[in-house]
């Protein structure tokens, strides 16, 4: 059979067009259908960046939140107190009436947790003299301080040329829950780190504990890093007693007015920056107890003083005496000067340099005439510690027993 030109074309144009149709059923449209699924997981994906970066703008607006509430209860937390305690509470009532002529005669604290509350309070209830420009001067230090102190009542007598006399309560409150917000209070009165507070019982010696009984002042102390436990030293001056004869040129009977038994004084710095503590200790000369004193002048200066000051109970002498004396335990020889600080019965201060310098180890009594202008009964307000010069000693520890006095040999 003979195929025309005619059909010729016809067939060939057939199969170019059945050419295309599969191309393009089989080709195109799979690509088309394959577009378009690509492009509903890109619209997909494009709507889950949009939230995603919704997330991001709310997560950043909340730290951003977060920080300005962080740091208003910050700023609102500093006006607070973490924590008190009756020493603290002393030594604030102190600060404010530095450099003015203000006397508390009576001080007596009240501690209140109230009912529901975690607020702690401690109320100090003062009676005090003063004239007017102190008085207005102390409530001024007192609301302007940086932390809240409530002046819950004033009660105020005026003693024309005595000045004004009166009572007055001060409320301070501690919240606990501020301390994770406010910033370290600088407390002004610290204790130190002590390794027997670890002890598991208080009986038990704690690691490092080194008995040294002492035959000679200048014991070594180990370099090991041991601490140093001082054993009695037994060669103390022996009085002479009835039937001897006496030569009382340099013999001078003591009276002891306090011995150290009772733990009733505290540390006072005379700078803020002073830290130190004062406890009882068991080496002693007498009875049970000595004090012991330690502290830390931070940094040198012109002067630096650390004071033991007698607390609850007045150490009198109320009669005229020749002399005053102490019985101090050096662990080393310095520069620091030791006395006590005496009020007589007109209100007017003595200090009573004991030693200048401190040249021995161990036990040694040091003595001091007193004034002869003091007006009796006087009262004995603390022991002092002084460092003079920035070559001073700056940390320090001593023991202090036996508060004596001499009187006229009748």
């Amino acid at each position: 059979m003979k195929i025309s030109r005619r059909d010729k074309i016809l067939l060939i144009f057939l199969a170019v067009f059945v050419a295309l149709a599969a191309y393009y059923y089989f080709g195109i449209v799979p690509q088309e259908e394959k577009i378009a699924s690509l492009e509903a997981d890109l619209a997909l994906k494009e709507a889950q960046k949009d939230e995603i970066e919704l997330k991001f703008a709310s997560e950043f607006n909340l730290d951003k939140r977060i920080e300005e509430l962080t740091a208003q209860i910050t700023e609102a937390s500093g006006k607070y107190f973490a924590e008190l305690t009756q020493e603290e509470v002393l030594m604030l009532v102190a600060q404010f009436g530095e450099g003015l002529t203000m006397n508390f005669s009576d001080l007596t604290f009240a501690d209140n947790i109230p009912e529901g509350s975690q607020v702690k309070q401690t109320i100090a209830n003062l009676t005090f003299t003063g004239d007017y420009t102190s008085f207005m001067s102390y409530l001024r230090n007192t609301r302007t301080f940086d932390k809240k102190v409530v002046i819950k009542d004033i009660a105020v007598q005026n003693q024309l040329a005595e000045g004004l006399t009166g009572r007055m309560q001060l409320e301070f409150n501690a919240i606990p829950s501020v301390e994770a917000y406010a910033l370290p209070y600088k407390r002004l009165v610290t204790a130190q780190f002590n390794s027997r507070d670890l002890s598991l019982g208080p009986f038990a010696p704690y690691d490092n504990f080194v008995i040294v009984q002492p035959t000679e002042p200048g014991t070594e102390v180990p370099t090991d890093g041991s601490e140093v436990i001082p054993g009695e030293y037994p060669e103390y001056p022996e009085y002479p007693t009835d039937g001897e004869d006496v030569d009382y040129t340099d013999y001078r009977p003591k009276s002891q007015i306090y011995g150290f038994e009772d733990g009733a004084f505290f540390f006072v710095g005379n700078n803020t920056d002073i830290t130190g503590f004062v406890t009882r200790s068991k080496t002693k000369i007498a009875g049970g107890y000595s004090a012991e004193m330690n502290f830390d002048f931070a940094n040198a200066r012109d002067f630096s003083e650390a004071n033991l000051v007698f607390d609850t109970n007045p150490v009198m002498i109320s009669k005229p005496a020749d002399y005053i004396g102490l019985w101090v335990y050096s662990y080393a020889a310095s520069n620091h000067g030791i006395g006590a600080v005496i009020i007589d019965s007109k209100g007017k201060e003595y200090r009573v340099a004991l030693t200048d310098a401190v040249d021995w180890t161990q036990w040694k009594e040091v003595e001091a005439a007193m004034p002869v202008e003091i007006s009796y009964p006087c009262m004995i307000q603390r022991i002092y510690v002084e460092g003079i010069g920035f070559d001073q000693k700056i940390v320090g520890k001593y023991l202090f027993d036996q508060l004596s006095v001499s009187y006229p040999v009748q």
